[in-house]
């Protein structure tokens, strides 16, 4: 197996690692901590990156092979995925966070002494407060309630909360040893919540916003994200009749620093992969997740026509519009045609108006594998390891607030990679910027 298939595979153990915890802590959230299942999950979680960070810093460099072309690929979806799955781990952080405070030892001890879950009788509402949130509300119930020990039936002064006003004579459940009346008994009015404390599986409510995140996450992925053809970006355009095209050829492809002014006057200069044609001052920029190493060894010298949207008339200063290349064998490379103020605007042949391009929706994206670096990589998978030694010590035990801090730093880990992945292939594309050329003396 290569290096790629070694860490992606780790990675893939990681991920399972990750979903067996989610799917433990909704089968058991309430057990005594230290919780060993949940760390035997997270452990897995913790093996699959440190050993992909071990193949990422020992392994053979590995070499380039041949690009894949995908028919759903585009650069630009990354950032909605991206962003749907740092939305998505709030359930595995939120529901370790849940299992390691829902433990109640009284419940336990009332277990332990055969205890059960029964119905009983209200005898007087003590004080009933409803508390009004946002878009919802509840009782908070203090009342005396009939339970029948094998001693006697016993009148026990207990605190609820409810979802319905309870009045004297109501039935509310209870949880309760009948032979060990010293042990207490504990009232409330959803029978599910008592039976996940004693072991039981997460209440309906708990699921009820798992589905909901995941399904959020899909829709914000798909919308986002989505599984939009090759025309993508270029649909409307193509609909009115606005875009142009033009044969080219490929000269080269590198890298340069693109400079952009926001509408509050500031300036941003990032490295870009960018195409440069043959004969033409234009330069098609790319998205920064693309290899331009990589890419050049598919498309350099290659024949392609370029389809881009036509410029506004006299349009001041440098002009970009969302361009596309298409190559032979239907494969295709999006991005964004910059063409300096002083330039000639490119003419090219006008498009007629149809729902894609001429080719056809059959063309496919040429994906670029980036090559697994180090220096790109590792800071970012250590601050994933980070995040799972957080969570690993919240389901060790670690208190209320040391829970609720660790849970936070965990999930911050998240945003810290991303941040320093990003940093990292800012500063990689930065080091492929060819040196500028020196001035020769007259």
């Amino acid at each position: 197996m290569t290096r790629t298939r070694v860490i992606n595979a780790c990675l893939t153990a990681a991920g399972v690692g990750m979903l067996a915890a989610v799917v433990r802590a909704l089968m058991r959230p309430s057990t005594p901590l230290p919780r060993w299942d949940l760390l035997a999950c997270l452990a897995l979680t913790l093996v699959g990156l440190v050993g992909a960070l071990r193949c990422l810093r020992r392994g053979s460099v590995p070499q380039a092979g041949q690009a894949e072309t995908r028919r759903y690929w585009w650069p630009e979806r990354n950032d909605g995925w991206i962003v749907a799955g740092l939305w998505a781990t709030i359930i595995p952080v939120g529901l370790i966070f849940y299992a390691a405070l829902s433990f109640s030892p009284e419940a336990a001890r009332i277990a332990e002494a055969k205890g059960g879950i029964q119905a009983v009788s209200v005898q007087k509402v003590i004080s009933s407060v409803y508390i009004r949130k946002k878009n919802s509300g509840h009782y908070e119930v203090v009342a005396r309630v009939s339970v029948p020990f094998d001693a006697g039936v016993r009148s026990e002064k207990v605190e609820f909360t409810s979802d319905r006003q309870v009045e004297r004579g109501g039935k509310v459940w209870a949880l309760y040893a009948p032979s060990s009346a010293k042990l207490g008994v504990l009232v409330n009015s959803d029978r599910d919540v008592l039976e996940e404390k004693t072991g039981g599986s997460a209440q309906w409510g708990i699921v009820a916003i798992v589905l909901f995140m995941t399904v959020f996450c899909l829709l914000w992925g798909t919308f986002f994200g989505g599984f939009s053809k090759a025309s993508r970006g270029l649909r409307r355009p193509l609909k009115k009749g606005l875009c142009r095209s033009l044969p080219v050829t490929v000269k080269s492809v590198g890298v340069v620093i693109d400079s952009t002014t926001n509408t509050k006057g500031v300036t941003t200069t990032l490295p870009k992969p960018c195409v440069e044609l043959e004969g033409h001052e234009w330069e098609l920029l790319l998205d920064p997740v693309i290899d331009p190493s990589h890419l050049s060894r598919e498309i350099k010298g290659s024949e392609a026509k370029l389809y881009w949207v036509k410029f506004a008339a006299n349009r001041p200063g440098t002009k970009r519009v969302r361009a596309m290349l298409v190559l032979d064998g239907q494969r295709c490379v999006q991005g964004v045609l910059r063409v300096a103020g002083e330039s000639e605007c490119p003419e090219g042949d006008p498009v007629p108006a149809a729902e894609s391009l001429p080719e056809g929706d059959g063309l496919r994206a040429i994906r670029t594998h980036p090559v697994w670096d180090p220096q790109v990589h590792a800071e970012g998978l250590w601050w994933l390891v980070a995040g799972v030694v957080a969570l690993g010590a919240v389901v060790f035990g670690v208190g209320r607030w040391g829970a609720g801090i660790l849970c936070l730093a965990a999930y911050g880990c998240l945003f810290i990679a991303r941040m320093v992945m990003k940093d990292s292939r800012t500063r990689y594309l930065k080091g492929l910027v060819p040196d500028p050329e020196p001035e020769t003396g007259q």
